[in-house]
C-alpha cells in the first residue's frame, strides 16, 4: 500500500490544527487505583492538543502510555493490526528528533518494519520496536504512527470468479500493543509528553442529527477533528441550539479552543453551517458572548471572566451559513485552567459501541467489526491492492490502489462513518459516507506524465454477504475469508 494514501488522510487535519498554547510543567493524568506511584519529574511537560487511538481496548488506552506507570500501555482491540494507529498533536510545532516505541509482549514477530512514522502528514521513516526512528529536521505539529506489521499476519491465493485473490488476515484473537512511546527533542534528551487531562462527565445537546452515533456531541473531546457534532434542529440553521457540560468534579476554565466547522476536508467545513456568535456560561448563571473567526484554525478565545462549577452552557447565537447544508458543526473543543489543557470524557461511545455489536451478533458483521479485510485481486491486468476496517466506534477506512498495464497507477482513500441500515443471519447493509480521496496518474498527450487529485464528500451502500462486501455506486468488491 502506498504510503501517499495516507498523507491524503492526514492534511485536513493537520489544516486544522491552530491556535498556541504556552507549555510549563504539570502533573501528569491522576494514576488509575493500584498504580504504581509515579517518581517525581522535574523535566518540563510538554503539552498535547489532543491524542487518541483508530483501535483500543477499554483497559489499555493510548492515555495509558503517558500515566508515568511503567505497569500499563496502550493495545488494539483483539484481532485489530496493521493500519491501525496514534496520532499526537502538538499545541505548538516542536523540534522533535526522534521516536521509540516498546512493542508488548506478542505484538512482534520476524524481523520487517513494525511502524512507519509520519511528521506534518508526510511519511518519514519505520523502524521496529527499540528503534531510535529520525523524524526529520521540520518542527512537528502532528506525529502520527500507523503500524504496518507485526509478523503474524498470513496470506493465502484463491481464484475467485476468475481473478486471483492474495487474502491477508490477522489472528483474531491477536493484537498490537504498546508498553511505551517515547520521544526525543533534537538534541536527543527525552521528553515528558502530557495530554489533556481526562475529567469524568456527561454531554447533552438541544439536539444531534441522525444517525446520533455519527454526529454524537461526545465527538467533541476525541481529538478526531473529522469526526464532529452537528446538530439537528429541523426548523433552524443551529442558531439556538445548546450543548450542556457536565463535569463529574468543580473545574476552573479560563479559555476554550473550538475547532469550528466540519474540519474533515475543505468542501465539507464550507458546505455547513459554523458557529459565529456564542455563549458560554455557568449553567443557569450569567453568561458572556464571544465571536469565532470563520477559519478551519483552532481558535483559543479567552473568557472574559474565569468560571468554575460543574455544569457549563454553550449556546448559539448566529452562524456562518453552509453552501450546501444547513446543518451546523462543531469538531472539537479543548477547556484550559491557565495554561492547562482538560477535556470532558463521558461513556457515550463506549455506549455506542455495545449498542453496535449487539445489533451485528447475527451477523455476518460480527466476526469482521474491527478487522482488516485485505485483498490484493489480479484481473484483466489490473492489480488492486485494498483494505478495509469498519469499527466498531463506527468509523471506516478504505485504501485502494490500482496499478493498470501502462504502469499508471490510482490511489484511493476514502474514510468517516459507517452506519448499519439492515442485519439478519444471512448478511447486512451498510451506509458509510466521509471523504473520498483519488489521486490517478495518467498519460497527458505532450505533456507526458500527470497526476490529477481529487477530494470529495461520498456515501455509499456496503451489502455484506457470507464471503463478500460489495459497494453499490463506488467501492468495488471485497472478499473475506
Amino acid at each position: 500500500m502506498k504510503t501517499d494514501l495516507l498523507l491524503l488522510f492526514l492534511l485536513p487535519f493537520l489544516a486544522a490544527c491552530g491556535g498556541e498554547s504556552t507549555n510549563k510543567d504539570m502533573a501528569g493524568p491522576a494514576p488509575k487505583k493500584g498504580a504504581t506511584p509515579a517518581v517525581p519529574d522535574g523535566r518540563p511537560a510538554v503539552y498535547l492538543e489532543g491524542i487518541y487511538a483508530t483501535s483500543s481496548t477499554p483497559d489499555k488506552e493510548v492515555y495509558d502510555l503517558f500515566d508515568d506507570d511503567p505497569n500499563t500501555g496502550w493495545q488494539t482491540a483483539e484481532g485489530a493490526g496493521p493500519d491501525e494507529g496514534i496520532m499526537l498533536y502538538f499545541f505548538n510545532a516542536l523540534p522533535l528528533g526522534a521516536v521509540q516505541v516498546a512493542a508488548a509482549e506478542g505484538s512482534y514477530h520476524g524481523d520487517g518494519d513494525f511502524v512507519e512514522v509520519y511528521v506534518n502528514g508526510v511519511p518519514v521513516a519505520t523502524g521496529k520496536p527499540g528503534d531510535t526512528i529520525p523524524l526529520g529536521d521540520k518542527p512537528v505539529k502532528a506525529l502520527y504512527l500507523r503500524f504496518v506489521g507485526t509478523g503474524l499476519e498470513l496470506k493465502i491465493k484463491r481464484n475467485v470468479d476468475g481473478a486471483d485473490v492474495v487474502y491477508e488476515t490477522f489472528p483474531a484473537d491477536a493484537h498490537i500493543g504498546l508498553t511505551a512511546l517515547t520521544l526525543y527533542d533534537d538534541h536527543g534528551k527525552e521528553m515528558r509528553i502530557v495530554p489533556p487531562k481526562r475529567i469524568r462527565g456527561t454531554i447533552a445537546a438541544s439536539s444531534t442529527l441522525e444517525p446520533e452515533a455519527a454526529y454524537s456531541a461526545a465527538n467533541l473531546f476525541d481529538a478526531r477533528k473529522e469526526f464532529v457534532w452537528a446538530e439537528g434542529n429541523k426548523q433552524t440553521a443551529g442558531v439556538g441550539d445548546s450543548i450542556r457540560f457536565s463535569f463529574m468534579e468543580d473545574v476552573n476554565i479560563t479559555a476554550i479552543q473550538i475547532w469550528n466547522g466540519y474540519q474533515r476536508s475543505d468542501d465539507h467545513y464550507a458546505s455547513n453551517a459554523r458557529v459565529r456568535d456564542f455563549r458560554f456560561g455557568v449553567a443557569k448563571g450569567p453568561a458572556a458572548t464571544y465571536t469565532l473567526r470563520d477559519t478551519r484554525a483552532g481558535q483559543r478565545i479567552e473568557l472574559h471572566t474565569p468560571v468554575k462549577g460543574r455544569q457549563f452552557d454553550f449556546h448559539i447565537e448566529s452562524i456562518y451559513p453552509g453552501r450546501k447544508y444547513k446543518d451546523l458543526v462543531l469538531s472539537e473543543v479543548v477547556f484550559f485552567d491557565g495554561d492547562i489543557p482538560f477535556v470532558l470524557s463521558s461513556e457515550m461511545h463506549r455506549q455506542y459501541t455495545i449498542d453496535l455489536h449487539r445489533k451485528a451478533i447475527t451477523s455476518p458483521l460480527s466476526r469482521i467489526l474491527d478487522r482488516r479485510i485485505s485483498n490484493k485481486v489480479e484481473e484483466m491486468e489490473v492489480t488492486t491492492d485494498q483494505s478495509l476496517i469498519l469499527r466498531s466506534d463506527g468509523t471506516f477506512v478504505l485504501y485502494s490502489s490500482d496499478i493498470l498495464p501502462n504502469d499508471t497507477e490510482s490511489l484511493t482513500l476514502a474514510d468517516g462513518n459507517w452506519e448499519l441500515l439492515r442485519s439478519d443471519a444471512a448478511g447486512a447493509v451498510i451506509k458509510v459516507f466521509g471523504k473520498w480521496n483519488n489521486v490517478s496518474d495518467f498519460i497527458e498527450l505532450y505533456q507526458g506524465k500527470t497526476t490529477r487529485d481529487v477530494t470529495r464528500i461520498f456515501s455509499d451502500e456496503l451489502v455484506l454477504e457470507a464471503n463478500t462486501i460489495r459497494g453499490k455506486k463506488m467501492i468495488g468488491t471485497f472478499y473475506i475469508r
